[in-house]
């Protein structure tokens, strides 16, 4: 920007930021507006919990939770029994294969024996 703009964009904001008395009326109009915006906001949030006010709902939304709570704590349970089942069979598998490996080299303690006395016999 050329010197000559910037100085007409600052005077062009200190003229738009100037001081300006308000409107006589001013101070009512916004107190009018904030006590317009506090009765809807009133009514809004009343009206937004107004459908638990009835029983029947009421005691539906209750009995929904408690459904939702136990079912929820009853797939959880099976959920850690099939966890505790899966780490007992692995525990199982684990044996079983330490006990296959150690017959795997008993056998093969066993060949060699064999291939041993068979190549001293020759």
């Amino acid at each position: 920007m050329t010197d000559k703009n910037t100085n007409q964009l600052e005077h062009e904001l200190k003229h738009a930021l100037s001081r300006q008395e308000a409107p006589p009326d001013f101070a009512d109009k916004m107190l009018a507006r904030v006590g317009e915006q506090h009765s809807m906001s009133t009514v809004m949030s009343h009206s937004r919990w107004k459908v638990f006010t009835r029983p029947l709902i009421r005691w539906a939304a209750i009995t929904a939770t408690a459904a939702s709570l136990a079912i929820g704590g009853i797939h959880y349970r099976n959920v850690q029994r099939e966890r505790t089942k899966g780490e007992a069979a692995k525990q199982q598998l684990m044996l079983a294969l330490r006990i296959a490996g150690s017959k795997l080299q008993l056998a093969k303690a066993r060949v060699n024996e064999i291939n041993a006395t068979q190549a001293a016999n020759r």
